[in-house]
């Protein structure tokens, strides 16, 4: 449990008791509240810490932390600036008044998993806190809803999109995970303090001296998360992520002699996500008290809560039904700590960007063993390359593979080269992998009968009028920091720091936080991270199994039947029904020609989303994208609800 607020005001006023109230009152539940007044303001800590050093004053919300999170971090500060922050092995968001300088400083753990948002009204004051309610609730701001974020919020993209600092608020802002941010009387100044140094793992060579670095720094960082913690929880769905994360835990908490690890799976009933034979070898082999629960049933109630909790529409894919109830359960247990998997194979990747790379080097030899290694592994299905994979031989196997690995480095290298190159390149390719004629003509066949037969897919519901209105605008994002590469570094940093990693972190603490327990992410470790993106790609790939670094370096903690698993549970039929059922419960609300959603949405494109996510006659499996974009447009039309009326 935490949080920090603040307020420092620079034209000489007082903050005002009502001011300090209102944050008071909106921040109780993330603990018991500390004050300490300043120069021009207040600061506030609940369930946090309050530090001061001389005429410097800060208050953080610090978790997994490493070593004392004391007055020394103002002391390091003060001598080297921003770049102290850099040293925290953390989650932690932090505000510190530089008084001297009249300047407050704002920072936060590489990945926000802690939250910290701001307001900077030049000349008259600037406001911080955990959760943007408590500075809605400032008498000097108003509520106005930033509708630039609507066309990120509604648009579907096959690539990673940085997070931004702007927030559904016009004039709030958030703190950018990597970055600190200096603010004072006239400006504000972001910049990143993460320095990613990739020197300390270049003795690495063997495969299993990356994946032993990687049990040490998963271990400790999953120990970190459980330090001080009196019970601890964790979500156990039965993948790769989540059964790490319980496994080592239980481990743990046996060895130091400590309450047994709770476990919370959630059932959704739908046979394609049913992964119970997994979780259960996690049960036989650590034995933790085991829960299964189920989502909330009303889909409804859980997003409009979700939106109350959050000051913003729901992010989740799938409905906040299907979470809450795990904080439910989790707070009816007692747990004060829940720890999750969230997300984790985006930072220990699966590593098949290795076949990509030796396309790129014309590696075609290599390339051929590992197509081999891929289609050779028992167990594995490959129904999206061939609906009928499991009766083709094993040359057809391996010739539909490698035309789908290669396909679009042949389609790029079409546009580009001359046809005499491409043609040369194209027939030694062809060799060395030992493909036929008729391998390539069934390929291209099927490409063109797919495109033939595929229609536009939606983009976005947006309406050609909020196109129009809302024009596109340039917003500080972490763009910078993920695109920067240093030496090294193998796997791409925006697969792991955008906008749907940092911003489903947010949502989650703020779950966490209203029923009582801190949600903890042994992934998103910086010390794990930096060895991740340091790891070669071939050891990622290994072998065709993908993540290498967990399938090997957790061996003997992991169950055999997870650790060799090649499955992942599948979501979009229970993902299906809830926004079917979400649509029902709400189509009230869109049968109003008034209601500000249509100022923002098309309607005809809305109705083709609801047409798509209820025909039965559309497979499942193609309707992924239809029940986000109806689930994100119910979900943001019920948040323009709760807004104040204005003109």
């Amino acid at each position: 449990m935490g949080g920090i607020a603040g307020m420092i005001r620079f034209d000489g006023q007082q903050v005002t008791d009502i001011d300090r109230s209102r944050i008071t009152e909106l921040l109780k539940h993330r603990g018991q509240v500390a004050s300490q007044v300043v120069e021009g303001g207040l600061l506030l800590a609940f369930g946090a810490k309050l530090d001061t050093a001389g005429s410097t004053y800060a208050t953080a919300d610090v978790d997994a932390h490493s070593g004392s999170f004391n007055s020394s971090l103002l002391e390091t500060y003060r001598q080297s600036g921003s770049r102290s922050f850099n040293d925290l092995t953390a989650d932690f968001a932090l505000a510190i008044w530089d008084q001297p300088r009249q300047t407050l400083v704002f920072a936060r753990d590489i990945m926000g998993v802690k939250p910290l948002y701001y307001v900077h009204q030049p000349g008259r004051f600037a406001a911080f806190a955990s959760e943007i309610k408590a500075l809605l609730a400032l008498k000097e701001v108003t509520i106005r809803p930033n509708e630039h974020k609507f066309r990120e919020y509604l648009t579907w993209t096959t690539e990673y999109v940085p997070y931004g600092a702007e927030t559904f608020y016009e004039g709030i802002f958030s703190v950018l995970p990597g970055h600190s941010v200096e603010v004072n009387a006239r400006s504000v100044d972001v910049r990143p303090y993460w320095k990613i140094d990739l020197n300390r793992f270049a003795n690495l060579s063997r495969a299993d001296e990356y994946s032993a670095l990687f049990q040490t720094g998963f271990t400790e960082s999953v120990n970190r998360r459980m330090a001080g913690k009196k019970l601890v929880g964790a979500h156990l769905s039965g993948g790769l992520d989540s059964s790490s994360v319980s496994c080592v835990a239980q481990a743990l908490l046996q060895q130091q002699q400590r309450p047994a690890l709770h476990t919370f799976n959630i059932d959704t009933e739908q046979p394609a996500a049913d992964e119970q034979v997994f979780v259960q070898a996690v049960i036989d082999q650590w034995h933790p008290h085991h829960h299964t629960v189920h989502p909330v049933p009303d889909v409804l109630e859980s997003v409009q809560k979700i939106s109350q909790l959050f000051d913003r529409p729901e992010h989740f894919i799938i409905p906040s039904s299907f979470h809450l109830s795990v904080s439910l359960a989790t707070q009816q247990i007692g747990c004060d700590s829940l720890l999750t998997g969230h997300d984790g194979d985006s930072v220990v990747t699966t590593g098949f960007d290795f076949l990509e790379q030796l396309v790129d080097a014309a590696d075609w030899v290599n390339l051929k063993t590992a197509c081999r290694q891929v289609i050779g592994l028992p167990g594995r299905t490959l129904t999206h390359i061939d609906a009928n994979w499991a009766n083709l031989s094993e040359q057809v196997k391996f010739e539909r593979y490698a035309l789908a690995v290669i396909g679009s480095n042949l389609k790029k290298r079409f546009r580009e080269e001359s046809i005499p190159s491409f043609l040369t390149v194209f027939r030694a390719q062809k060799a060395a992998l030992g493909l036929s004629s008729s391998a390539f003509i069934t390929h291209l066949s099927k490409r063109l009968l797919i495109r033939l037969k595929a229609t536009a897919p939606l983009a976005s519901p947006l309406s050609d009028a909020f196109n129009l209105r809302v024009p596109l605008r340039a917003q500080q994002t972490t763009e910078g920091l993920a695109a920067s590469r240093v030496g090294g570094q193998q796997m791409p940093l925006n697969q792991v720091v955008n906008t749907t990693n940092i911003i489903c972190n947010e949502q989650m603490n703020h779950i966490g936080e209203y029923y009582g327990h801190s949600y903890s992410f042994p992934f998103f470790d910086k010390n794990v991270i930096e060895l991740c993106l340091a790891t070669p790609l071939s050891v990622h790939f290994d072998q065709g199994r993908g993540r290498g670094l967990i399938r090997n370096g957790l061996a003997t903690v992991l169950p055999p039947a997870v650790a060799n698993r090649l499955t992942k549970a599948n979501f979009v039929e229970y993902s299906t029904l809830s926004a079917q059922q979400l649509h029902q419960a709400t189509r009230a609300l869109f049968s109003s020609p008034t209601h500000a959603i249509w100022t923002v949405v098309d309607p005809e494109k809305f109705a083709q989303l609801v047409k798509t996510v209820f025909d039965e006659q559309v497979p499942v499996i193609r309707k992924s994208r239809f029940n986000w974009m109806l689930c994100r447009v119910i979900y943001l039309a019920l948040w323009l609800d709760t807004l104040p009326q204005t003109p």
